[in-house]
């Protein structure tokens, strides 16, 4: 019998995703060279160098397609388990065998590269230095979870001058700025922040994936074989299902009726007023003090300082020494430099801040545009390749339009000529500054929208081929009504937290922004304001659907009709190949570009 194939499947958090990686060591290592396992999740920075992935693709044959889960969780207030055993008991049960936990921690891995490359601190202080994490914040619509920032900040003054401390925190999330530490906040991602967990002595944090990566990460060989934690935790998690054996976890389990004898498994302080179930009744705290659930609010900043002082004067953890302060000092200082965190979107002050940006929208003026024509967008050969043969189709369906092919920068540039002797108008995405390119593939489109000199386009993303002459596609009513076009995507399912709280109707259906028609004159407002969604997408993804879902959002903020038809995307088929190659000097798409 061969090798059993497995892609497992999961989208939560990053902290969740930490447990899965622990899942697939251990079935391995229960049973080893039996399974070939490949993953689909949100993270996949966290499976990088993972010698347990192999990939798959999911028409291969006998391959097997899981969604993992952990149901263990709801027991988890009685049943004697920790999360690790979450998603190894469903493993369990589903492929009938016994997955039993090797290791009390994640399984993230450092390629030897990795483990040579100097911090983030290092690169700022000029030399390395010991350093703990503190993460203050947390997600906007999950405050049960937060602890007083101005707590933290008293731990980092009681310490200031003896512990280096670097502050981090998701663009999107909540996470004020604290005094006298480096402060990356926003400045990091996932795979970033793991190599700078590899070289932190220790992590300040509630219960959240920074937690579950101070256990995961493997230490330096110069320091402590177990990394050094404190976790604010409350009453919210029972004990034994997040602390980990070395970790100083303080909680309030047992203080207060309402975690008398497991957590409370509730989600918010107070409701937000976002449609969210979270605002139900039995989702809010039901004992506040202050801002702060109460099992929160008794744990203090001397209680924390106490836990931290332990690992000092065990003497797995050592304070800065005298010739390392100043340094520690101009890492601080060089850390401010530049712009710092925006953290003025979020889900208290979307409103506004979508009622500036709109009025700014409808203040401004769309540059003198002419013409109706079709936007193609190529960043690589290959796309370029389908760009042309769209081109001949569009030619032998009998249209005259003129078609502007927007290309990345890493096109080579030979290309161009090879769209202009097709009769077509190339155009590269430039910029004066590499830090203003387009980022994604959402960014390279509306660039392309801001810059073009048609008025009225047809946007084609690669892929999408025409099945009849876009003269008729562009004789839409809807188009001639409204000035924009959408095809319907599926049943729109995005959260409602920001439509609700800007009091704005949920769509039923989601905008496919792969192919539509619009305007640029009459919907010159909206595509403004779809720019600024779009360029704040830290933020908005999830509260729109898919990449159409910041066009649906501009346009009924400024109540301006967008029409969403299923009958638009019959216009069009999908993933013809192009019949015939261009020059071997195609490269890989880069990663920032991909969709």
């Amino acid at each position: 019998m061969g090798k059993r194939k497995l892609i497992l499947r999961n989208f939560l958090s990053p902290g969740d995703l930490v447990m899965l990686t622990a899942a697939v060591r251990d079935l391995h290592r229960n049973y080893p060279g039996q399974f070939i396992t490949d993953v689909r999740t949100s993270c996949p920075e966290l499976w990088e160098h993972n010698p347990h992935i192999t990939p798959l693709r999911e028409s291969g044959r006998g391959v097997r397609q899981i969604d993992c889960e952990y149901p263990l969780i709801d027991r988890s207030n009685e049943a004697p388990y920790h999360a690790i055993h979450g998603f190894a008991d469903f493993l369990s049960a589903r492929l009938q065998l016994n997955v039993r936990p090797t290791n009390f921690c994640g399984d993230i891995h450092l390629s030897a590269e990795e483990r040579r490359w100097k911090s983030i601190v290092h690169e700022l202080a000029g030399r390395d230095l010991p350093f703990w994490i503190v993460n203050a914040g947390g997600k906007f619509d999950f405050t049960i979870k937060w602890w007083d920032w101005r707590r933290y900040q008293q731990v980092i003054n009681y310490f200031r001058g003896k512990i280096l401390f670097v502050q981090v925190g998701e663009i999107g999330h909540y996470h004020p700025p604290l005094e006298d530490v480096v402060d990356l906040r926003g400045r990091t991602d996932l795979r970033q922040l793991v190599r700078l967990v590899y070289h932190a002595q220790g992590v300040l944090c509630g219960v959240t994936a920074l937690m579950h990566l101070a256990a995961a990460v493997p230490t330096r060989p110069d320091r402590a074989p177990v990394r050094a934690a404190v976790i604010i935790a409350g009453g919210r998690e029972p004990t034994h299902w997040e602390a980990y054996p070395h970790h100083q976890f303080l909680h309030t389990i047992g203080a207060l009726s309402c975690c008398a004898t497991g957590g409370c498994w509730r989600a918010r302080t107070r409701p937000l007023g976002d449609g969210e179930d979270a605002d139900a009744p039995e989702s809010l705290c039901s004992d506040v003090a202050g801002e702060l659930p109460r099992c929160m609010d008794m744990i203090t900043a001397d209680d924390v300082v106490r836990r931290m002082e332990t690992y000092f004067e065990g003497g797995v953890n050592r304070f800065l020494e005298a010739g390392e302060k100043r340094a520690a000092e101009h890492a601080v200082a060089r850390s401010l430099e530049g712009p710092r965190l925006d953290t003025t979107i979020n889900l208290a002050t979307v409103a506004d801040a979508l009622e500036q940006a709109a009025r700014e929208a409808r203040e401004s003026r769309p540059p003198l545009l002419k013409g109706r024509g079709i936007l193609l967008f190529a960043a690589t050969a290959a796309e370029v390749r389908e760009a042309l043969t769209n081109c001949r189709k569009i030619r032998a369906l009998g249209s005259q339009l003129p078609i502007e092919c927007w290309l990345s920068t890493s096109c080579p540039g030979d290309i161009g000529r090879a769209l202009t002797s097709a009769g077509v108008t190339a155009l590269r995405v430039e910029s004066k500054t590499a830090n203003a390119l387009p980022a994604t593939r959402a960014e390279f489109r509306l660039h392309a929208l801001a810059h073009s000199k048609l008025r009225e386009v047809l946007v084609l993303e690669p892929g999408h081929f025409p099945r009849v002459a876009p003269e008729k596609i562009f004789a839409d009513r809807n188009f001639a009504q409204a000035g924009a076009v959408f095809g319907a995507a599926h049943q729109f399912n995005a959260r409602p937290g920001v439509w609700k709280m800007c009091g704005l109707p949920i769509p039923r259906e989601s905008a496919d922004a792969s192919a539509f028609l619009i305007d640029r004159v009459r919907c010159w407002s909206a595509i403004t304001l779809w720019r600024w969604i779009v360029d704040r997408a830290y933020f908005f993804t999830g509260y729109v659907d898919g990449e159409g879902g910041a066009a649906q959002l501009a346009f009924a903020k400024l109540s301006l009709p967008a029409p969403v038809t299923g009958r638009f995307a019959e216009n069009f088929s999908l993933r013809e190949r192009p019949s015939s190659p261009l020059a071997s000097s195609a490269r890989r798409r880069p990663k920032q570009l991909a969709r």
